[in-house]
């Protein structure tokens, strides 16, 4: 079945890829205490509780804040500054309806809020508020018999100032007893008070607050990273499915740097809430929420991709950068080379292989096979450009992985892995696209702007042509490709009809490169790029884009 993966792919913390270089110092975490009450029969939730936003260089008369669609009652009193303190006036703003992109924020609601007396300049502000909604359907949001789930990155379940929706600080949610919850921030709350129905949790790192609750069984697997398995229902083959998703963490671990949160927890949703919601599955910091179909699999070798593009994730968050021209989607990119290669070093370079060309076969959806699918759709264009669109982020899973992939190759491995923990540093943190570059310029200890020109500012991908013929005990061959050229690192293979192989590896850069081998055997084969680890056309994929063309042509 067709998966949106920009629908599934979201996590709250972590290392976000930014577009354009900080141009202002960014606002202090917002510091909140919210108490959460579910009432799952009705369909109904409140929030109450209390939060900080930051100072401005003018006096206020009113504030906006932000609230999902799905409540309809907000009390706000100001605490602080003492000067503005008392009952605030709290009005919704009807706002149009605009158009939006499928599996994407849809745009909360803002709120006008009136202090009694104006908020001097250069003074933060505290609120104390309270709030109602119905448990209705939304963005990454639900509340209901059958379980709940709501996260600040989806439609807003607290209220939030415009551009401030992380924070830390205390989160405590109520719900029926025999109810289990997961935030993915630290427990605090006893046992007793668990079996009460109450469950209180410390954010200590800035996120998107999230919750999960539902009637919950919790099976564990031990590690250095413990993994657990939040169930609606029991799976005999749990065990196993944790100790794949255990190897996979590692695979991560390896290629992006230490794990960054205390647990992971994959949290089942019953698949039709979860499409209803508009995700397959959603990655908030510490668990991976996900529908129910994913702990069905047997074995974790099934969602080697899937899972691995989920687990990326928690490395590698959406950023809050929809209204920014250019790089829109990478952090996509970035999980789904996470995803590739999880496939390749547990499933063996020949999986990674067919993934690369034609899609994992347990899910063959994204590959360079569906982006020259695109481009037969004449939905091409540079990465770097992009903004909101189907198209887009389509681009982005498949081209966009395969860049990161071919990045990994260019730098080589070790390089590469050590550019990631140079930028992550110690802790999770948001950095600029600048700021990549020249890291992976440092790392790789040489120039990388003619990588990134030909791959992120160009649409298309190259098509290189291999000519050969035997001279003697040599062989002689000529790579050549059209205008506008593109550089790469090509391997050549050479194949004896017993088997025999040999391999080099020459640097194209030109319109036509002469490359001369003596393999020892005599060659029946000559082949370009074998792995096929640089994006490009093959003969294959000219017969398909030809095909789709005269399908597309008015009869």
């Amino acid at each position: 079945m067709k998966r949106v993966r920009a629908i599934c792919a979201l996590t709250v913390l972590g290392l976000a890829i930014a577009c354009v270089p900080r141009t202002t110092k960014p606002a202090p975490d917002s510091q909140y205490s919210l108490n959460v009450r579910l009432f799952p029969m009705e369909r109904r939730i409140e929030v109450g509780g209390a939060f900080d936003g930051p100072a401005t260089d003018s006096t206020r008369d009113e504030l906006t804040l932000l609230l999902g669609q799905r409540f309809t009652e907000l009390s706000v009193d100001i605490v602080a500054p003492s000067s503005s303190a008392g009952t605030a006036q709290a009005e919704r703003i009807p706002s149009p309806k605009t158009g939006s992109v499928a599996g994407e924020r849809n745009g909360d609601v803002k709120w006008r809020v009136k202090p009694m007396r104006p908020i001097p300049a250069g003074e933060r502000v505290k609120l104390r508020f309270s709030a109602r909604g119905s448990g209705d359907t939304a963005f990454l949001y639900y509340v209901g018999p059958e379980v709940a789930f709501a996260t600040g990155w989806g439609d807003t379940w607290y209220p939030r100032f415009e551009h401030q929706g992380e924070g830390v600080g205390d989160l405590t949610v109520q719900v029926p007893v025999g109810w289990r919850v997961v935030t993915g921030a630290r427990r605090m709350s006893t046992a007793e008070e668990e079996a009460r129905g109450s469950f209180r949790f410390s954010q200590t790192k800035p996120s998107y607050f999230t919750f999960v609750a539902g009637p919950y069984t919790v099976v564990g697997q031990g590690g250095a990273v413990p993994l657990t398995a939040w169930l609606l229902s029991p799976r005999p083959h749990i065990q196993s499915l944790l100790a794949g998703a255990e190897s996979m963490l590692g695979v991560l671990t390896t290629e992006f740097g230490p794990y960054a949160f205390d647990s992971l927890a994959l949290v089942e949703v019953p698949r039709p809430l979860a499409q209803a919601a508009g995700f397959n599955a959603f990655s908030p910091r510490g668990m991976l929420v996900l529908n129910h179909r994913a702990l069905d699999a047997a074995d974790a070798k099934y969602e080697y991709e899937w899972l691995g593009h989920e687990m990326s994730h928690q490395w590698f968050p959406h950023a809050l950068i929809w209204d920014r021209p250019g790089f829109l989607y990478m952090e996509e990119s970035i999980a789904e080379y996470g995803g590739i290669r999880i496939v390749e070093k547990l499933g063996g370079p020949e999986a990674g292989r067919r993934l690369r060309m034609q899609g994992y076969e347990f899910d063959p959806i994204y590959s360079a096979a569906a982006y020259f699918r695109l481009v037969a759709a004449g939905a091409d264009e540079p990465l770097s450009g992009m903004t909101a669109g189907i198209n887009q982020r389509n681009l982005a899973y498949n081209k966009g992985g395969l860049v990161f992939d071919m990045l990994s190759r260019e730098m080589g491995e070790s390089r590469f892995q050590t550019m990631w923990r140079s930028l992550r540093g110690p802790a999770p943190k948001t950095i600029t696209w600048p700021e990549f570059r020249a890291a992976a310029t440092r790392a790789a200890g040489r120039d990388l702007d003619w990588f990134f020109d030909q791959w992120l500012n160009r649409a298309g991908a190259p098509d290189f042509k291999l000519a050969w013929q035997p001279d003697g005990a040599r062989i002689r061959a000529t790579i050549t490709q059209r205008e506008p050229a593109y550089r790469a690192h090509l391997t050549v293979e050479a194949r004896g009809r017993g088997g025999e192989r040999f391999r080099t590896v020459v640097e194209v850069s030109g319109l036509s490169h002469d490359v001369e081998l003596t393999p020892g055997f005599v060659v029946e084969e000559l082949v370009l790029d074998p792995n096929y680890e640089v994006l490009r056309w093959t003969p294959e994929y000219h017969a398909m884009v030809d095909s789709l063309a005269k399908q597309r042509r008015p009869p």
